[in-house]
Parts: structure tokens; C-alpha cells; sequence
């Protein structure tokens, strides 16, 4: 028996066992399989420097050797934890494990407020560490972990929740920060995968979300989703962030949906800022990868293809990427980009409608 320290030995996992075979669906075409191979080398070497990012507590900063932070480790927790190895199997659980324990210990004293001024709260709100914790707390639920430590976890993850759900407002939308599509969206999708995890939901509206997202944001003539706080301008990161929503609940076969779906394939993933990618576009890319995960094949193969050579394109000669504004942080980047070139394989619920 190994030493289980604050997160229990786990016994089955199989399900997520799988995705150490396989990143990508399987290909029909030379060019599919072109794009496969590269997403896997890609995806190779990315682990491989997030692996070597942690630090020895288990926690991961901005950057190697940086102070650890809630939001880096919750996030870099999620991108080991889709590569299939969990908190007790496969060739990452030791890391999976220590960044887990580190996560667990340092959420251990209520609902959020874990982190002061962040670069990652600087740009997505304040209270982005909890959506992110919140997210990993959901990938550990469900993972026949030991009672007490199963218990523990839903604990702190019914907090949690009710903590995000009180931070909506009337419209629908969460914080008002720097990127207010992006945070609204983390916050959804903490609540989301929550719910998933088995954690009850109330006092929170993911249909005022969707009012919020098409009443408040959509130019419905061009397809276009705008955010009034960047000017109404024309952006990947609000178009990903939205279709990510819409797809969830189903909406795909709206006309509106299909006009916002052909607008974003036509985008590049670091456009916004003159092709300087920063973490906002990494969380754009990954957000629109599991958007057209759920279109049609052919829409699908056409985004990845695009997204998988445009982040093998920018990925730095050591398998990190490099934020070139705002969120610069190399291991939010790169855990971002980790997780959207493996979404076609996931088997993690971030996968998940």
C-alpha cells in the first residue's frame, strides 16, 4: 500500500485509464493522421515540462520554481489528470498526487479567498482560483477514493458551489473583471462539471447564462459574440467562451449557433492581440477545441486541425508555451494548451457536455 497522505489511495479508474492509449479519435485519412501524430508529439512535450514545473511541495506558480498558487495548480492538476494517470495509477500519479495533497491542504480554510492578486486573478477576477479549484475538485469526486476522503472532498466542493453560485448576478453573468466572458464561463463550468461530480446546484441559473450570452453579447446578423467591456470588438476569446456554453445546452442546431460556429473557424486562436498569444487565448483555444468537439465530425477535423499546427507552431524548443501579455505565466499556458490538444481523446468530464 502506498502512503496516501490527504487524498486517499484510489482503487478503480479505468475509465480514465483509457486515455493514456489514445489522445485522438481515431483517423481515416493520411492528413488525419498526420495531425494526430503531430497533437501527440505536441502533447509530449508539454507534459513533459509541466511535469518538471512542479515544485517539490506538489503546488505549481506562474513559472518553474515560482511560488505554488491555487489557480497553476488547480489547472496543471486538470491537464495531468486528462492524460489518464490518476491519484494512485499510471505513469503520472505520483505528481497527480502531491499537486492533489497541496490543493487539498491549501483549500482547507472555506469557499474561496485562497490567493491574493495573482497575475491569473489580475486578469480573470478574484475569485478565478475557486472556479479552478472547484473544476479539480471535480475531476477527484468519483474516483472510489476512500470514504473519509471521498466525504472531505464533497465537503469542500458543496461549498464551493454554493459559494459560486452566490456570485452570479441577475443577468447572468459572474465578476466584472478584465476578461468578463472568460470568468463567466470558468464560472459556469465549475458549477457545471459540479453538478456532473454529483454535487447539488441551486441559487445559480445556467439558463440565465445562456440569456446573458445571446440577449447581451450576440450580434445575431453577423454571428458575432461582443463583450460591451472591449468595445463590442470582434474577439476569439468571447466567440470561444460563448460557443463553449451553447454547445453544453445543446444549441448547436440554432441558426445563430451555426453563423457563430462558421465566424470562429475562420479565426486564429491569438488574433485578438496581433498574434501574441496570451493565458486569455490559451483558455480561448482550449474552450473552443471542446466546443467543436461536440459539432460534427468535419467541423471538428477542421478547428483541430487548425488549432493542433497553430499551438505546434508556437510551442516553445522545451514544450511550454509563453503567455506574450497579460497572463504570461508558462504553466497556466501551457496546461491550457496541454488540455485542448487532448480533447478529442478525453475522457475527463471537462470533456463532457
Amino acid at each position: 500500500m502506498r502512503s496516501a497522505g490527504p487524498i486517499a489511495k484510489s482503487t478503480t479508474f479505468a475509465s480514465r485509464a483509457l486515455l493514456a492509449l489514445v489522445l485522438c479519435t481515431p483517423a481515416t485519412t493520411p492528413d488525419a493522421d498526420d495531425v494526430r501524430t503531430l497533437a501527440s508529439k505536441t502533447s509530449e512535450a508539454a507534459l513533459r515540462w509541466l511535469l518538471a514545473a512542479q515544485n517539490h511541495d506538489g503546488s505549481f506558480g506562474d513559472n518553474p520554481k515560482a511560488p505554488g498558487d491555487v489557480s497553476n495548480t488547480s489547472i496543471a492538476l486538470i491537464a495531468l489528470l486528462s492524460t489518464g494517470s490518476t491519484v494512485d495509477r499510471g505513469p503520472y500519479w505520483r505528481s497527480i498526487r502531491r499537486a492533489a495533497d497541496w490543493l487539498v491542504r491549501k483549500t482547507g480554510g472555506g469557499p474561496g479567498g485562497y490567493d491574493r492578486a495573482t497575475l491569473i486573478q489580475g486578469k480573470l477576477g478574484q475569485n478565478i482560483d475557486l472556479y479552478l479549484a472547484t473544476l479539480a475538485y471535480s475531476q477527484l469526486l468519483g474516483a472510489h477514493m476512500e470514504v473519509e476522503t471521498e466525504k472531505l472532498l464533497q465537503e469542500r466542493a458543496r461549498a464551493m458551489v454554493a459559494r459560486i453560485a452566490s456570485l452570479q448576478k441577475a443577468n447572468g453573468e459572474w465578476e466584472t473583471s478584465y476578461e468578463p466572458i472568460l470568468t463567466t464561463i470558468s464560472a459556469w463550468l465549475a458549477l457545471r462539471q459540479a453538478h456532473d461530480a454529483g454535487i447539488a446546484i441551486t441559487h445559480a441559473s445556467p439558463e440565465r447564462v445562456v440569456r446573458y450570452l445571446e440577449e447581451d453579447c450576440l450580434d445575431p446578423a453577423s454571428g458575432v459574440f461582443r463583450d460591451r467591456k472591449w468595445g463590442n470588438q470582434m474577439r476569439f476569446v468571447t466567440q470561444a467562451g460563448a460557443l463553449r456554453v451553447l454547445y453544453a445546452h445543446g444549441r448547436e442546431g440554432e441558426p445563430h449557433v451555426k453563423k457563430a460556429t462558421k465566424v470562429l473557424l475562420d479565426m486564429r486562436f491569438d488574433q485578438d492581440v496581433g498574434g501574441r498569444a496570451g493565458g486569455e487565448e490559451f483558455l480561448g483555444a482550449l474552450f473552443a477545441t471542446q466546443a467543436m468537439n461536440m459539432a460534427d465530425e468535419a467541423t471538428f477535423a477542421q478547428w483541430y486541425e487548425k488549432i493542433v499546427r497553430a499551438l505546434a507552431k508556437s510551442q516553445n524548443a522545451d514544450g511550454s508555451w509563453l503567455g506574450h501579455h497579460c497572463i504570461t505565466g508558462r504553466v497556466f499556458c501551457t496546461a491550457c494548451a496541454l488540455i485542448a490538444l487532448q480533447t478529442p481523446g478525453e475522457l475527463s468530464m471537462l470533456a463532457r457536455r
